[in-house]
């Protein structure tokens, strides 16, 4: 399966690194339109509830503008850091999200990532009420293909939140290799609509539907 995995996460690299700038922008701009509904829907029905998004890296789908207007919004955004030994108490390999709190108070995480600083609040897992989740792949059946770290799958299964993967569309095919540990997500949001999994049945999620573009 690892062998498997890694070749699968090559094509979808590769498929990335070929989007143009400007179309990658572009999408990342719908995606994000597109995810501020979904997130909006959610809220109304669990009102003060934080929405997880995280800092791309090169390539990734750019959530940048819309965790910002979340935040001026009122809403609290979360982040996730990579905690590890130097922390104390902290397993060398654990994803916890911590409040968002600016783009200036961003802190170089491992990896090249942006994190919120160690001083920043906490954002306890059960007061998420979405959690959006990077990917290289996603499958139309909830099915993630990550980078290898297993850190979102770890965190997932200590959240009742809704999953969303975001994602930009020639990286939404029908499933992706999974493993018995990997965490599955109710919805992907790309660019051309919005697919509910129905992953985990009921729970959380929308009964399982597709919203296309208009």
């Amino acid at each position: 399966m690892a062998a498997e995995k890694a070749r699968w996460r090559e094509r979808f690299r590769a498929e990335r690194r070929a989007l143009p700038p400007e179309r990658r922008a572009a999408a990342s701009a719908e995606v994000a339109r597109r995810l501020a509904v979904l997130v909006g829907e959610r809220l109304r029905r669990q009102p003060g509830g934080a929405v997880a998004l995280f800092w791309p890296l090169p390539g990734e789908v750019d959530l940048r503008g819309l965790a910002e207007a979340l935040r001026r919004d009122g809403v609290p955004v979360a982040l996730p850091a990579v905690v590890g030994e130097s922390e104390v108490g902290a397993s060398p390999r654990e994803l916890v999200w911590r409040l968002f709190e600016g783009a200036d108070q961003l802190a170089d995480g491992p990896w090249g990532l942006s994190e919120p600083a160690a001083s920043a609040p906490a954002a306890a897992p059960d007061g998420l009420a979405v959690v959006v989740v990077p990917g290289l792949a996603f499958g139309h059946d909830g099915s993630r293909l990550g980078m290898g770290g297993g850190f979102y799958d770890a965190a997932l299964a200590q959240t009742p939140a809704l999953r969303v993967g975001v994602a930009f569309a020639p990286a939404l095919v029908d499933t992706v290799p999974v493993e018995p540990h990997d965490q599955l997500v109710d919805a992907v949001v790309t660019e051309a609509g919005v697919v509910w999994t129905g992953a985990r049945g009921t729970s959380g999620a929308r009964p399982a539907r597709n919203t296309r573009p208009g």
